[in-house]
């Protein structure tokens, strides 16, 4: 019972050790580490803590790191079956729902602990800079690691929940966006209120929500471990809180993992030509274009979602600066526009390396490359539809990018320059093209090491 429990985890572990490309990846992660320590050394002389300061960023980098690979690599242990339609072939072949979380989830979290393993040499190097202990290395690579559990068997719970590859990493992105921003919009909401209008047991309730998701926010567990002088804790709250949790989410997505798995019947097209015509439509002429529009981007249905989508959050921004005192309509100020501008900034950053790290592991993953390149098109031709079909996907956060740049003009004005603006440019177009590239070698770990190799060179473009 055991070994067979553990074959595909076992066969996991030994294809990943054979392959080279995750070999390839560490060996770049360990040079990158490498990097950054030696431009630390040589900008030592003459500052104070610099190993602190050093370490603090590779920190805050392997958080970045994990969550995305939260949305990204791990999101997709069973969701690639299913996409696939092999799900159904594993079950006939004997493996156990604790067999298959095993072998597609936690092989992977193995993995990618290696990861944080081979950066200990280096990082142990910031000692000799100043300002940091061995003592709180140990303790921060403890909290990255259960912050590292704790996204990733998140990450299969919403794999085993949703259906699609997609719709997995969309609920996995939420979730742990609102477990960063979820607290100060319940502070700053409350706090825009005046007194006795919200009801008390509605009040306590949401603020007990705050102190709760600070027990597992590893950037708080961070800050405490960076800047403190007592005694280090090792295994401190962030710590048991998050594997418990993550215990709790391995054994819930094991029990539910058939039933979720479950073949549902799909209906066949409508009756009325009216709704085929709306789902669908006429092919364009660019019918490559058309394709990665309908069938990648999400289609009209989503297009429309995320512009309504867009005006909501605009109209948040709205409301927040009025409550603040400001009688505005349309017109965004101060940090109001600042913050607006960034969230939709980040809005299409986040589409355009999904976008491009997928739209061609779409068609290796659905065994289309084949069938596409015998299309009567040259290869350029089939790369710019493609291009074409996620730029139209994009029009939305790109609208409500220029109507917050509109409406706040001077708040972005003051704390924005062209440098900082074109620097963004370059690096989301350099990174859009190196996602495309590790796309077609690394699957899914394609957006974790765009944002890994391209966060450094954007801090270096901007400065």
């Amino acid at each position: 019972m055991i070994s067979g429990t553990l074959m595909l985890f076992n066969w996991s572990l030994k294809m990943d050790s054979k392959s080279i490309y995750p070999h390839i990846i560490r060996a770049v992660f360990s040079f990158i580490m490498f990097f950054s320590i030696s431009i630390a050394f040589t900008n030592a002389f003459g500052t104070s803590r610099t190993g602190l300061h050093f370490f603090e960023t590779i920190c805050f980098l392997n958080v970045l790191l994990i969550t995305v690979s939260g949305v990204s690599y791990f999101v997709t242990a069973v969701t690639e079956e299913k996409d696939a339609g092999t799900f159904a072939l594993l079950r006939l072949a004997g493996m156990t729902a604790l067999s298959i979380t095993l072998g597609k989830s936690t092989s992977r979290l193995v993995s990618s602990l290696m990861l944080l393993v081979i950066q200990l040499p280096f990082t142990f190097l910031a000692i000799t800079l100043g300002g940091v202990l061995w003592q709180q290395i140990i303790a921060c690579y403890i909290a990255l690691a259960a912050w590292m559990v704790f996204v990733a068997n998140l990450s299969l719970f919403c794999s085993v929940r949703c259906a699609t590859s997609g719709r997995a990493a969309g609920m996995a992105g939420v979730i742990l966006a609102l477990m960063f921003v979820l607290p100060d919009l319940i502070v700053n909401g409350l706090a825009a209120f005046p007194p006795r209008v919200v009801p008390t047991v509605v009040s306590d309730t949401l603020n007990s929500i705050p102190p709760a998701l600070e027990t597992i926010n590893v950037f708080e567990r961070l800050r405490v471990l960076l800047q403190t002088d007592d005694t280090i804790v090792f295994f401190g709250q962030q710590f048991w809180v998050s594997v418990v949790m993550a215990i709790a989410l391995f054994a819930i997505s094991t029990l539910t993992l058939d039933f979720w798995s479950a073949p549902v019947e799909v209906g066949g097209p409508s009756e009325n030509p009216a709704l085929r015509r709306w789902s669908v439509g006429r092919c364009w002429p660019m019918a490559v274009m058309w394709k990665e529009f309908l069938f990648f981007t999400g289609g009209r249905s989503f297009f429309i979602a995320k512009l309504i989508g867009g005006g909501l959050v605009f109209g948040g921004f709205i409301l927040l600066q009025r409550n603040s005192g400001d009688n505005s309509l349309f017109v965004l100020r101060g940090d109001y526009a600042w913050t607006a501008f960034l969230t939709f900034a980040g809005f299409l950053t986040l589409e355009v390396l999904l976008y491009s790290s997928g739209c061609l592991f779409y068609e290796i993953r659905q065994t289309t490359q084949s069938t596409l390149a015998s299309i009567p098109l040259t290869g350029v031709r089939i790369l710019l539809e493609k291009a074409g079909g996620c730029l139209v996907a994009l029009v939305p956060v790109v609208f409500w990018l220029g109507v917050t740049l509109v409406s706040g003009y001077e708040g972005i004005a003051r704390e924005c320059s062209m440098t900082m603006v074109s620097s963004f440019l370059i690096v989301l177009g350099f990174s859009s093209h190196i996602a495309v590239i590790l796309s077609l070698y690394t699957r899914w770990a394609a957006l974790p090491l765009t944002v890994l190799i391209s966060a450094p060179a954007f801090f270096c473009l901007a400065a």
